[in-house]
């Protein structure tokens, strides 16, 4: 009797384990989805308010200005911080040619920007 006692209880346990495992599965390739979207949005934002000016690569060459537009994929640009970014998408940077897209990006709009400007220095 105890051995079926023991037997059942490590069966228990193993399923339990079993459907955590796959729980967890589901909210990370749901998390992976999720990232993938935000990209593909990011990108085709970028496309359509940044590329003119940054280029298809982000390297800053696309548009001739003075100062030249930055190069996103440059250590100076990736070190900054998120909110520094986000900040620049949402206010523009004062003398050069970088405007503000306050009124026609969506704070998710720029998060997601971001994401891919981040995606540009791999």
């Amino acid at each position: 009797m105890r051995s079926i006692v023991i037997v059942l209880s490590l069966f228990l346990v193993l399923s339990c384990v079993t459907v955590v495992h796959a729980v967890a599965g589901e909210k990370s390739s749901g998390k992976a989805l999720r990232e993938h979207y935000d990209l593909q949005e990011g990108k085709r934002l970028y496309e359509q308010y940044c590329r003119f000016c940054h280029g298809d690569q982000g390297k800053g060459k696309a548009y001739k200005v003075t100062p030249p537009p930055a190069d996103l994929t440059s250590p100076a640009v990736q070190q900054k911080s998120d909110a520094e970014l986000t900040q620049t998408i949402h206010d523009g940077e004062r003398g050069t040619a970088m405007g503000s897209w306050k009124w026609e990006l969506s704070e998710k709009d720029k998060q997601n920007v971001l994401l891919y400007i981040r995606r540009l220095a791999r």
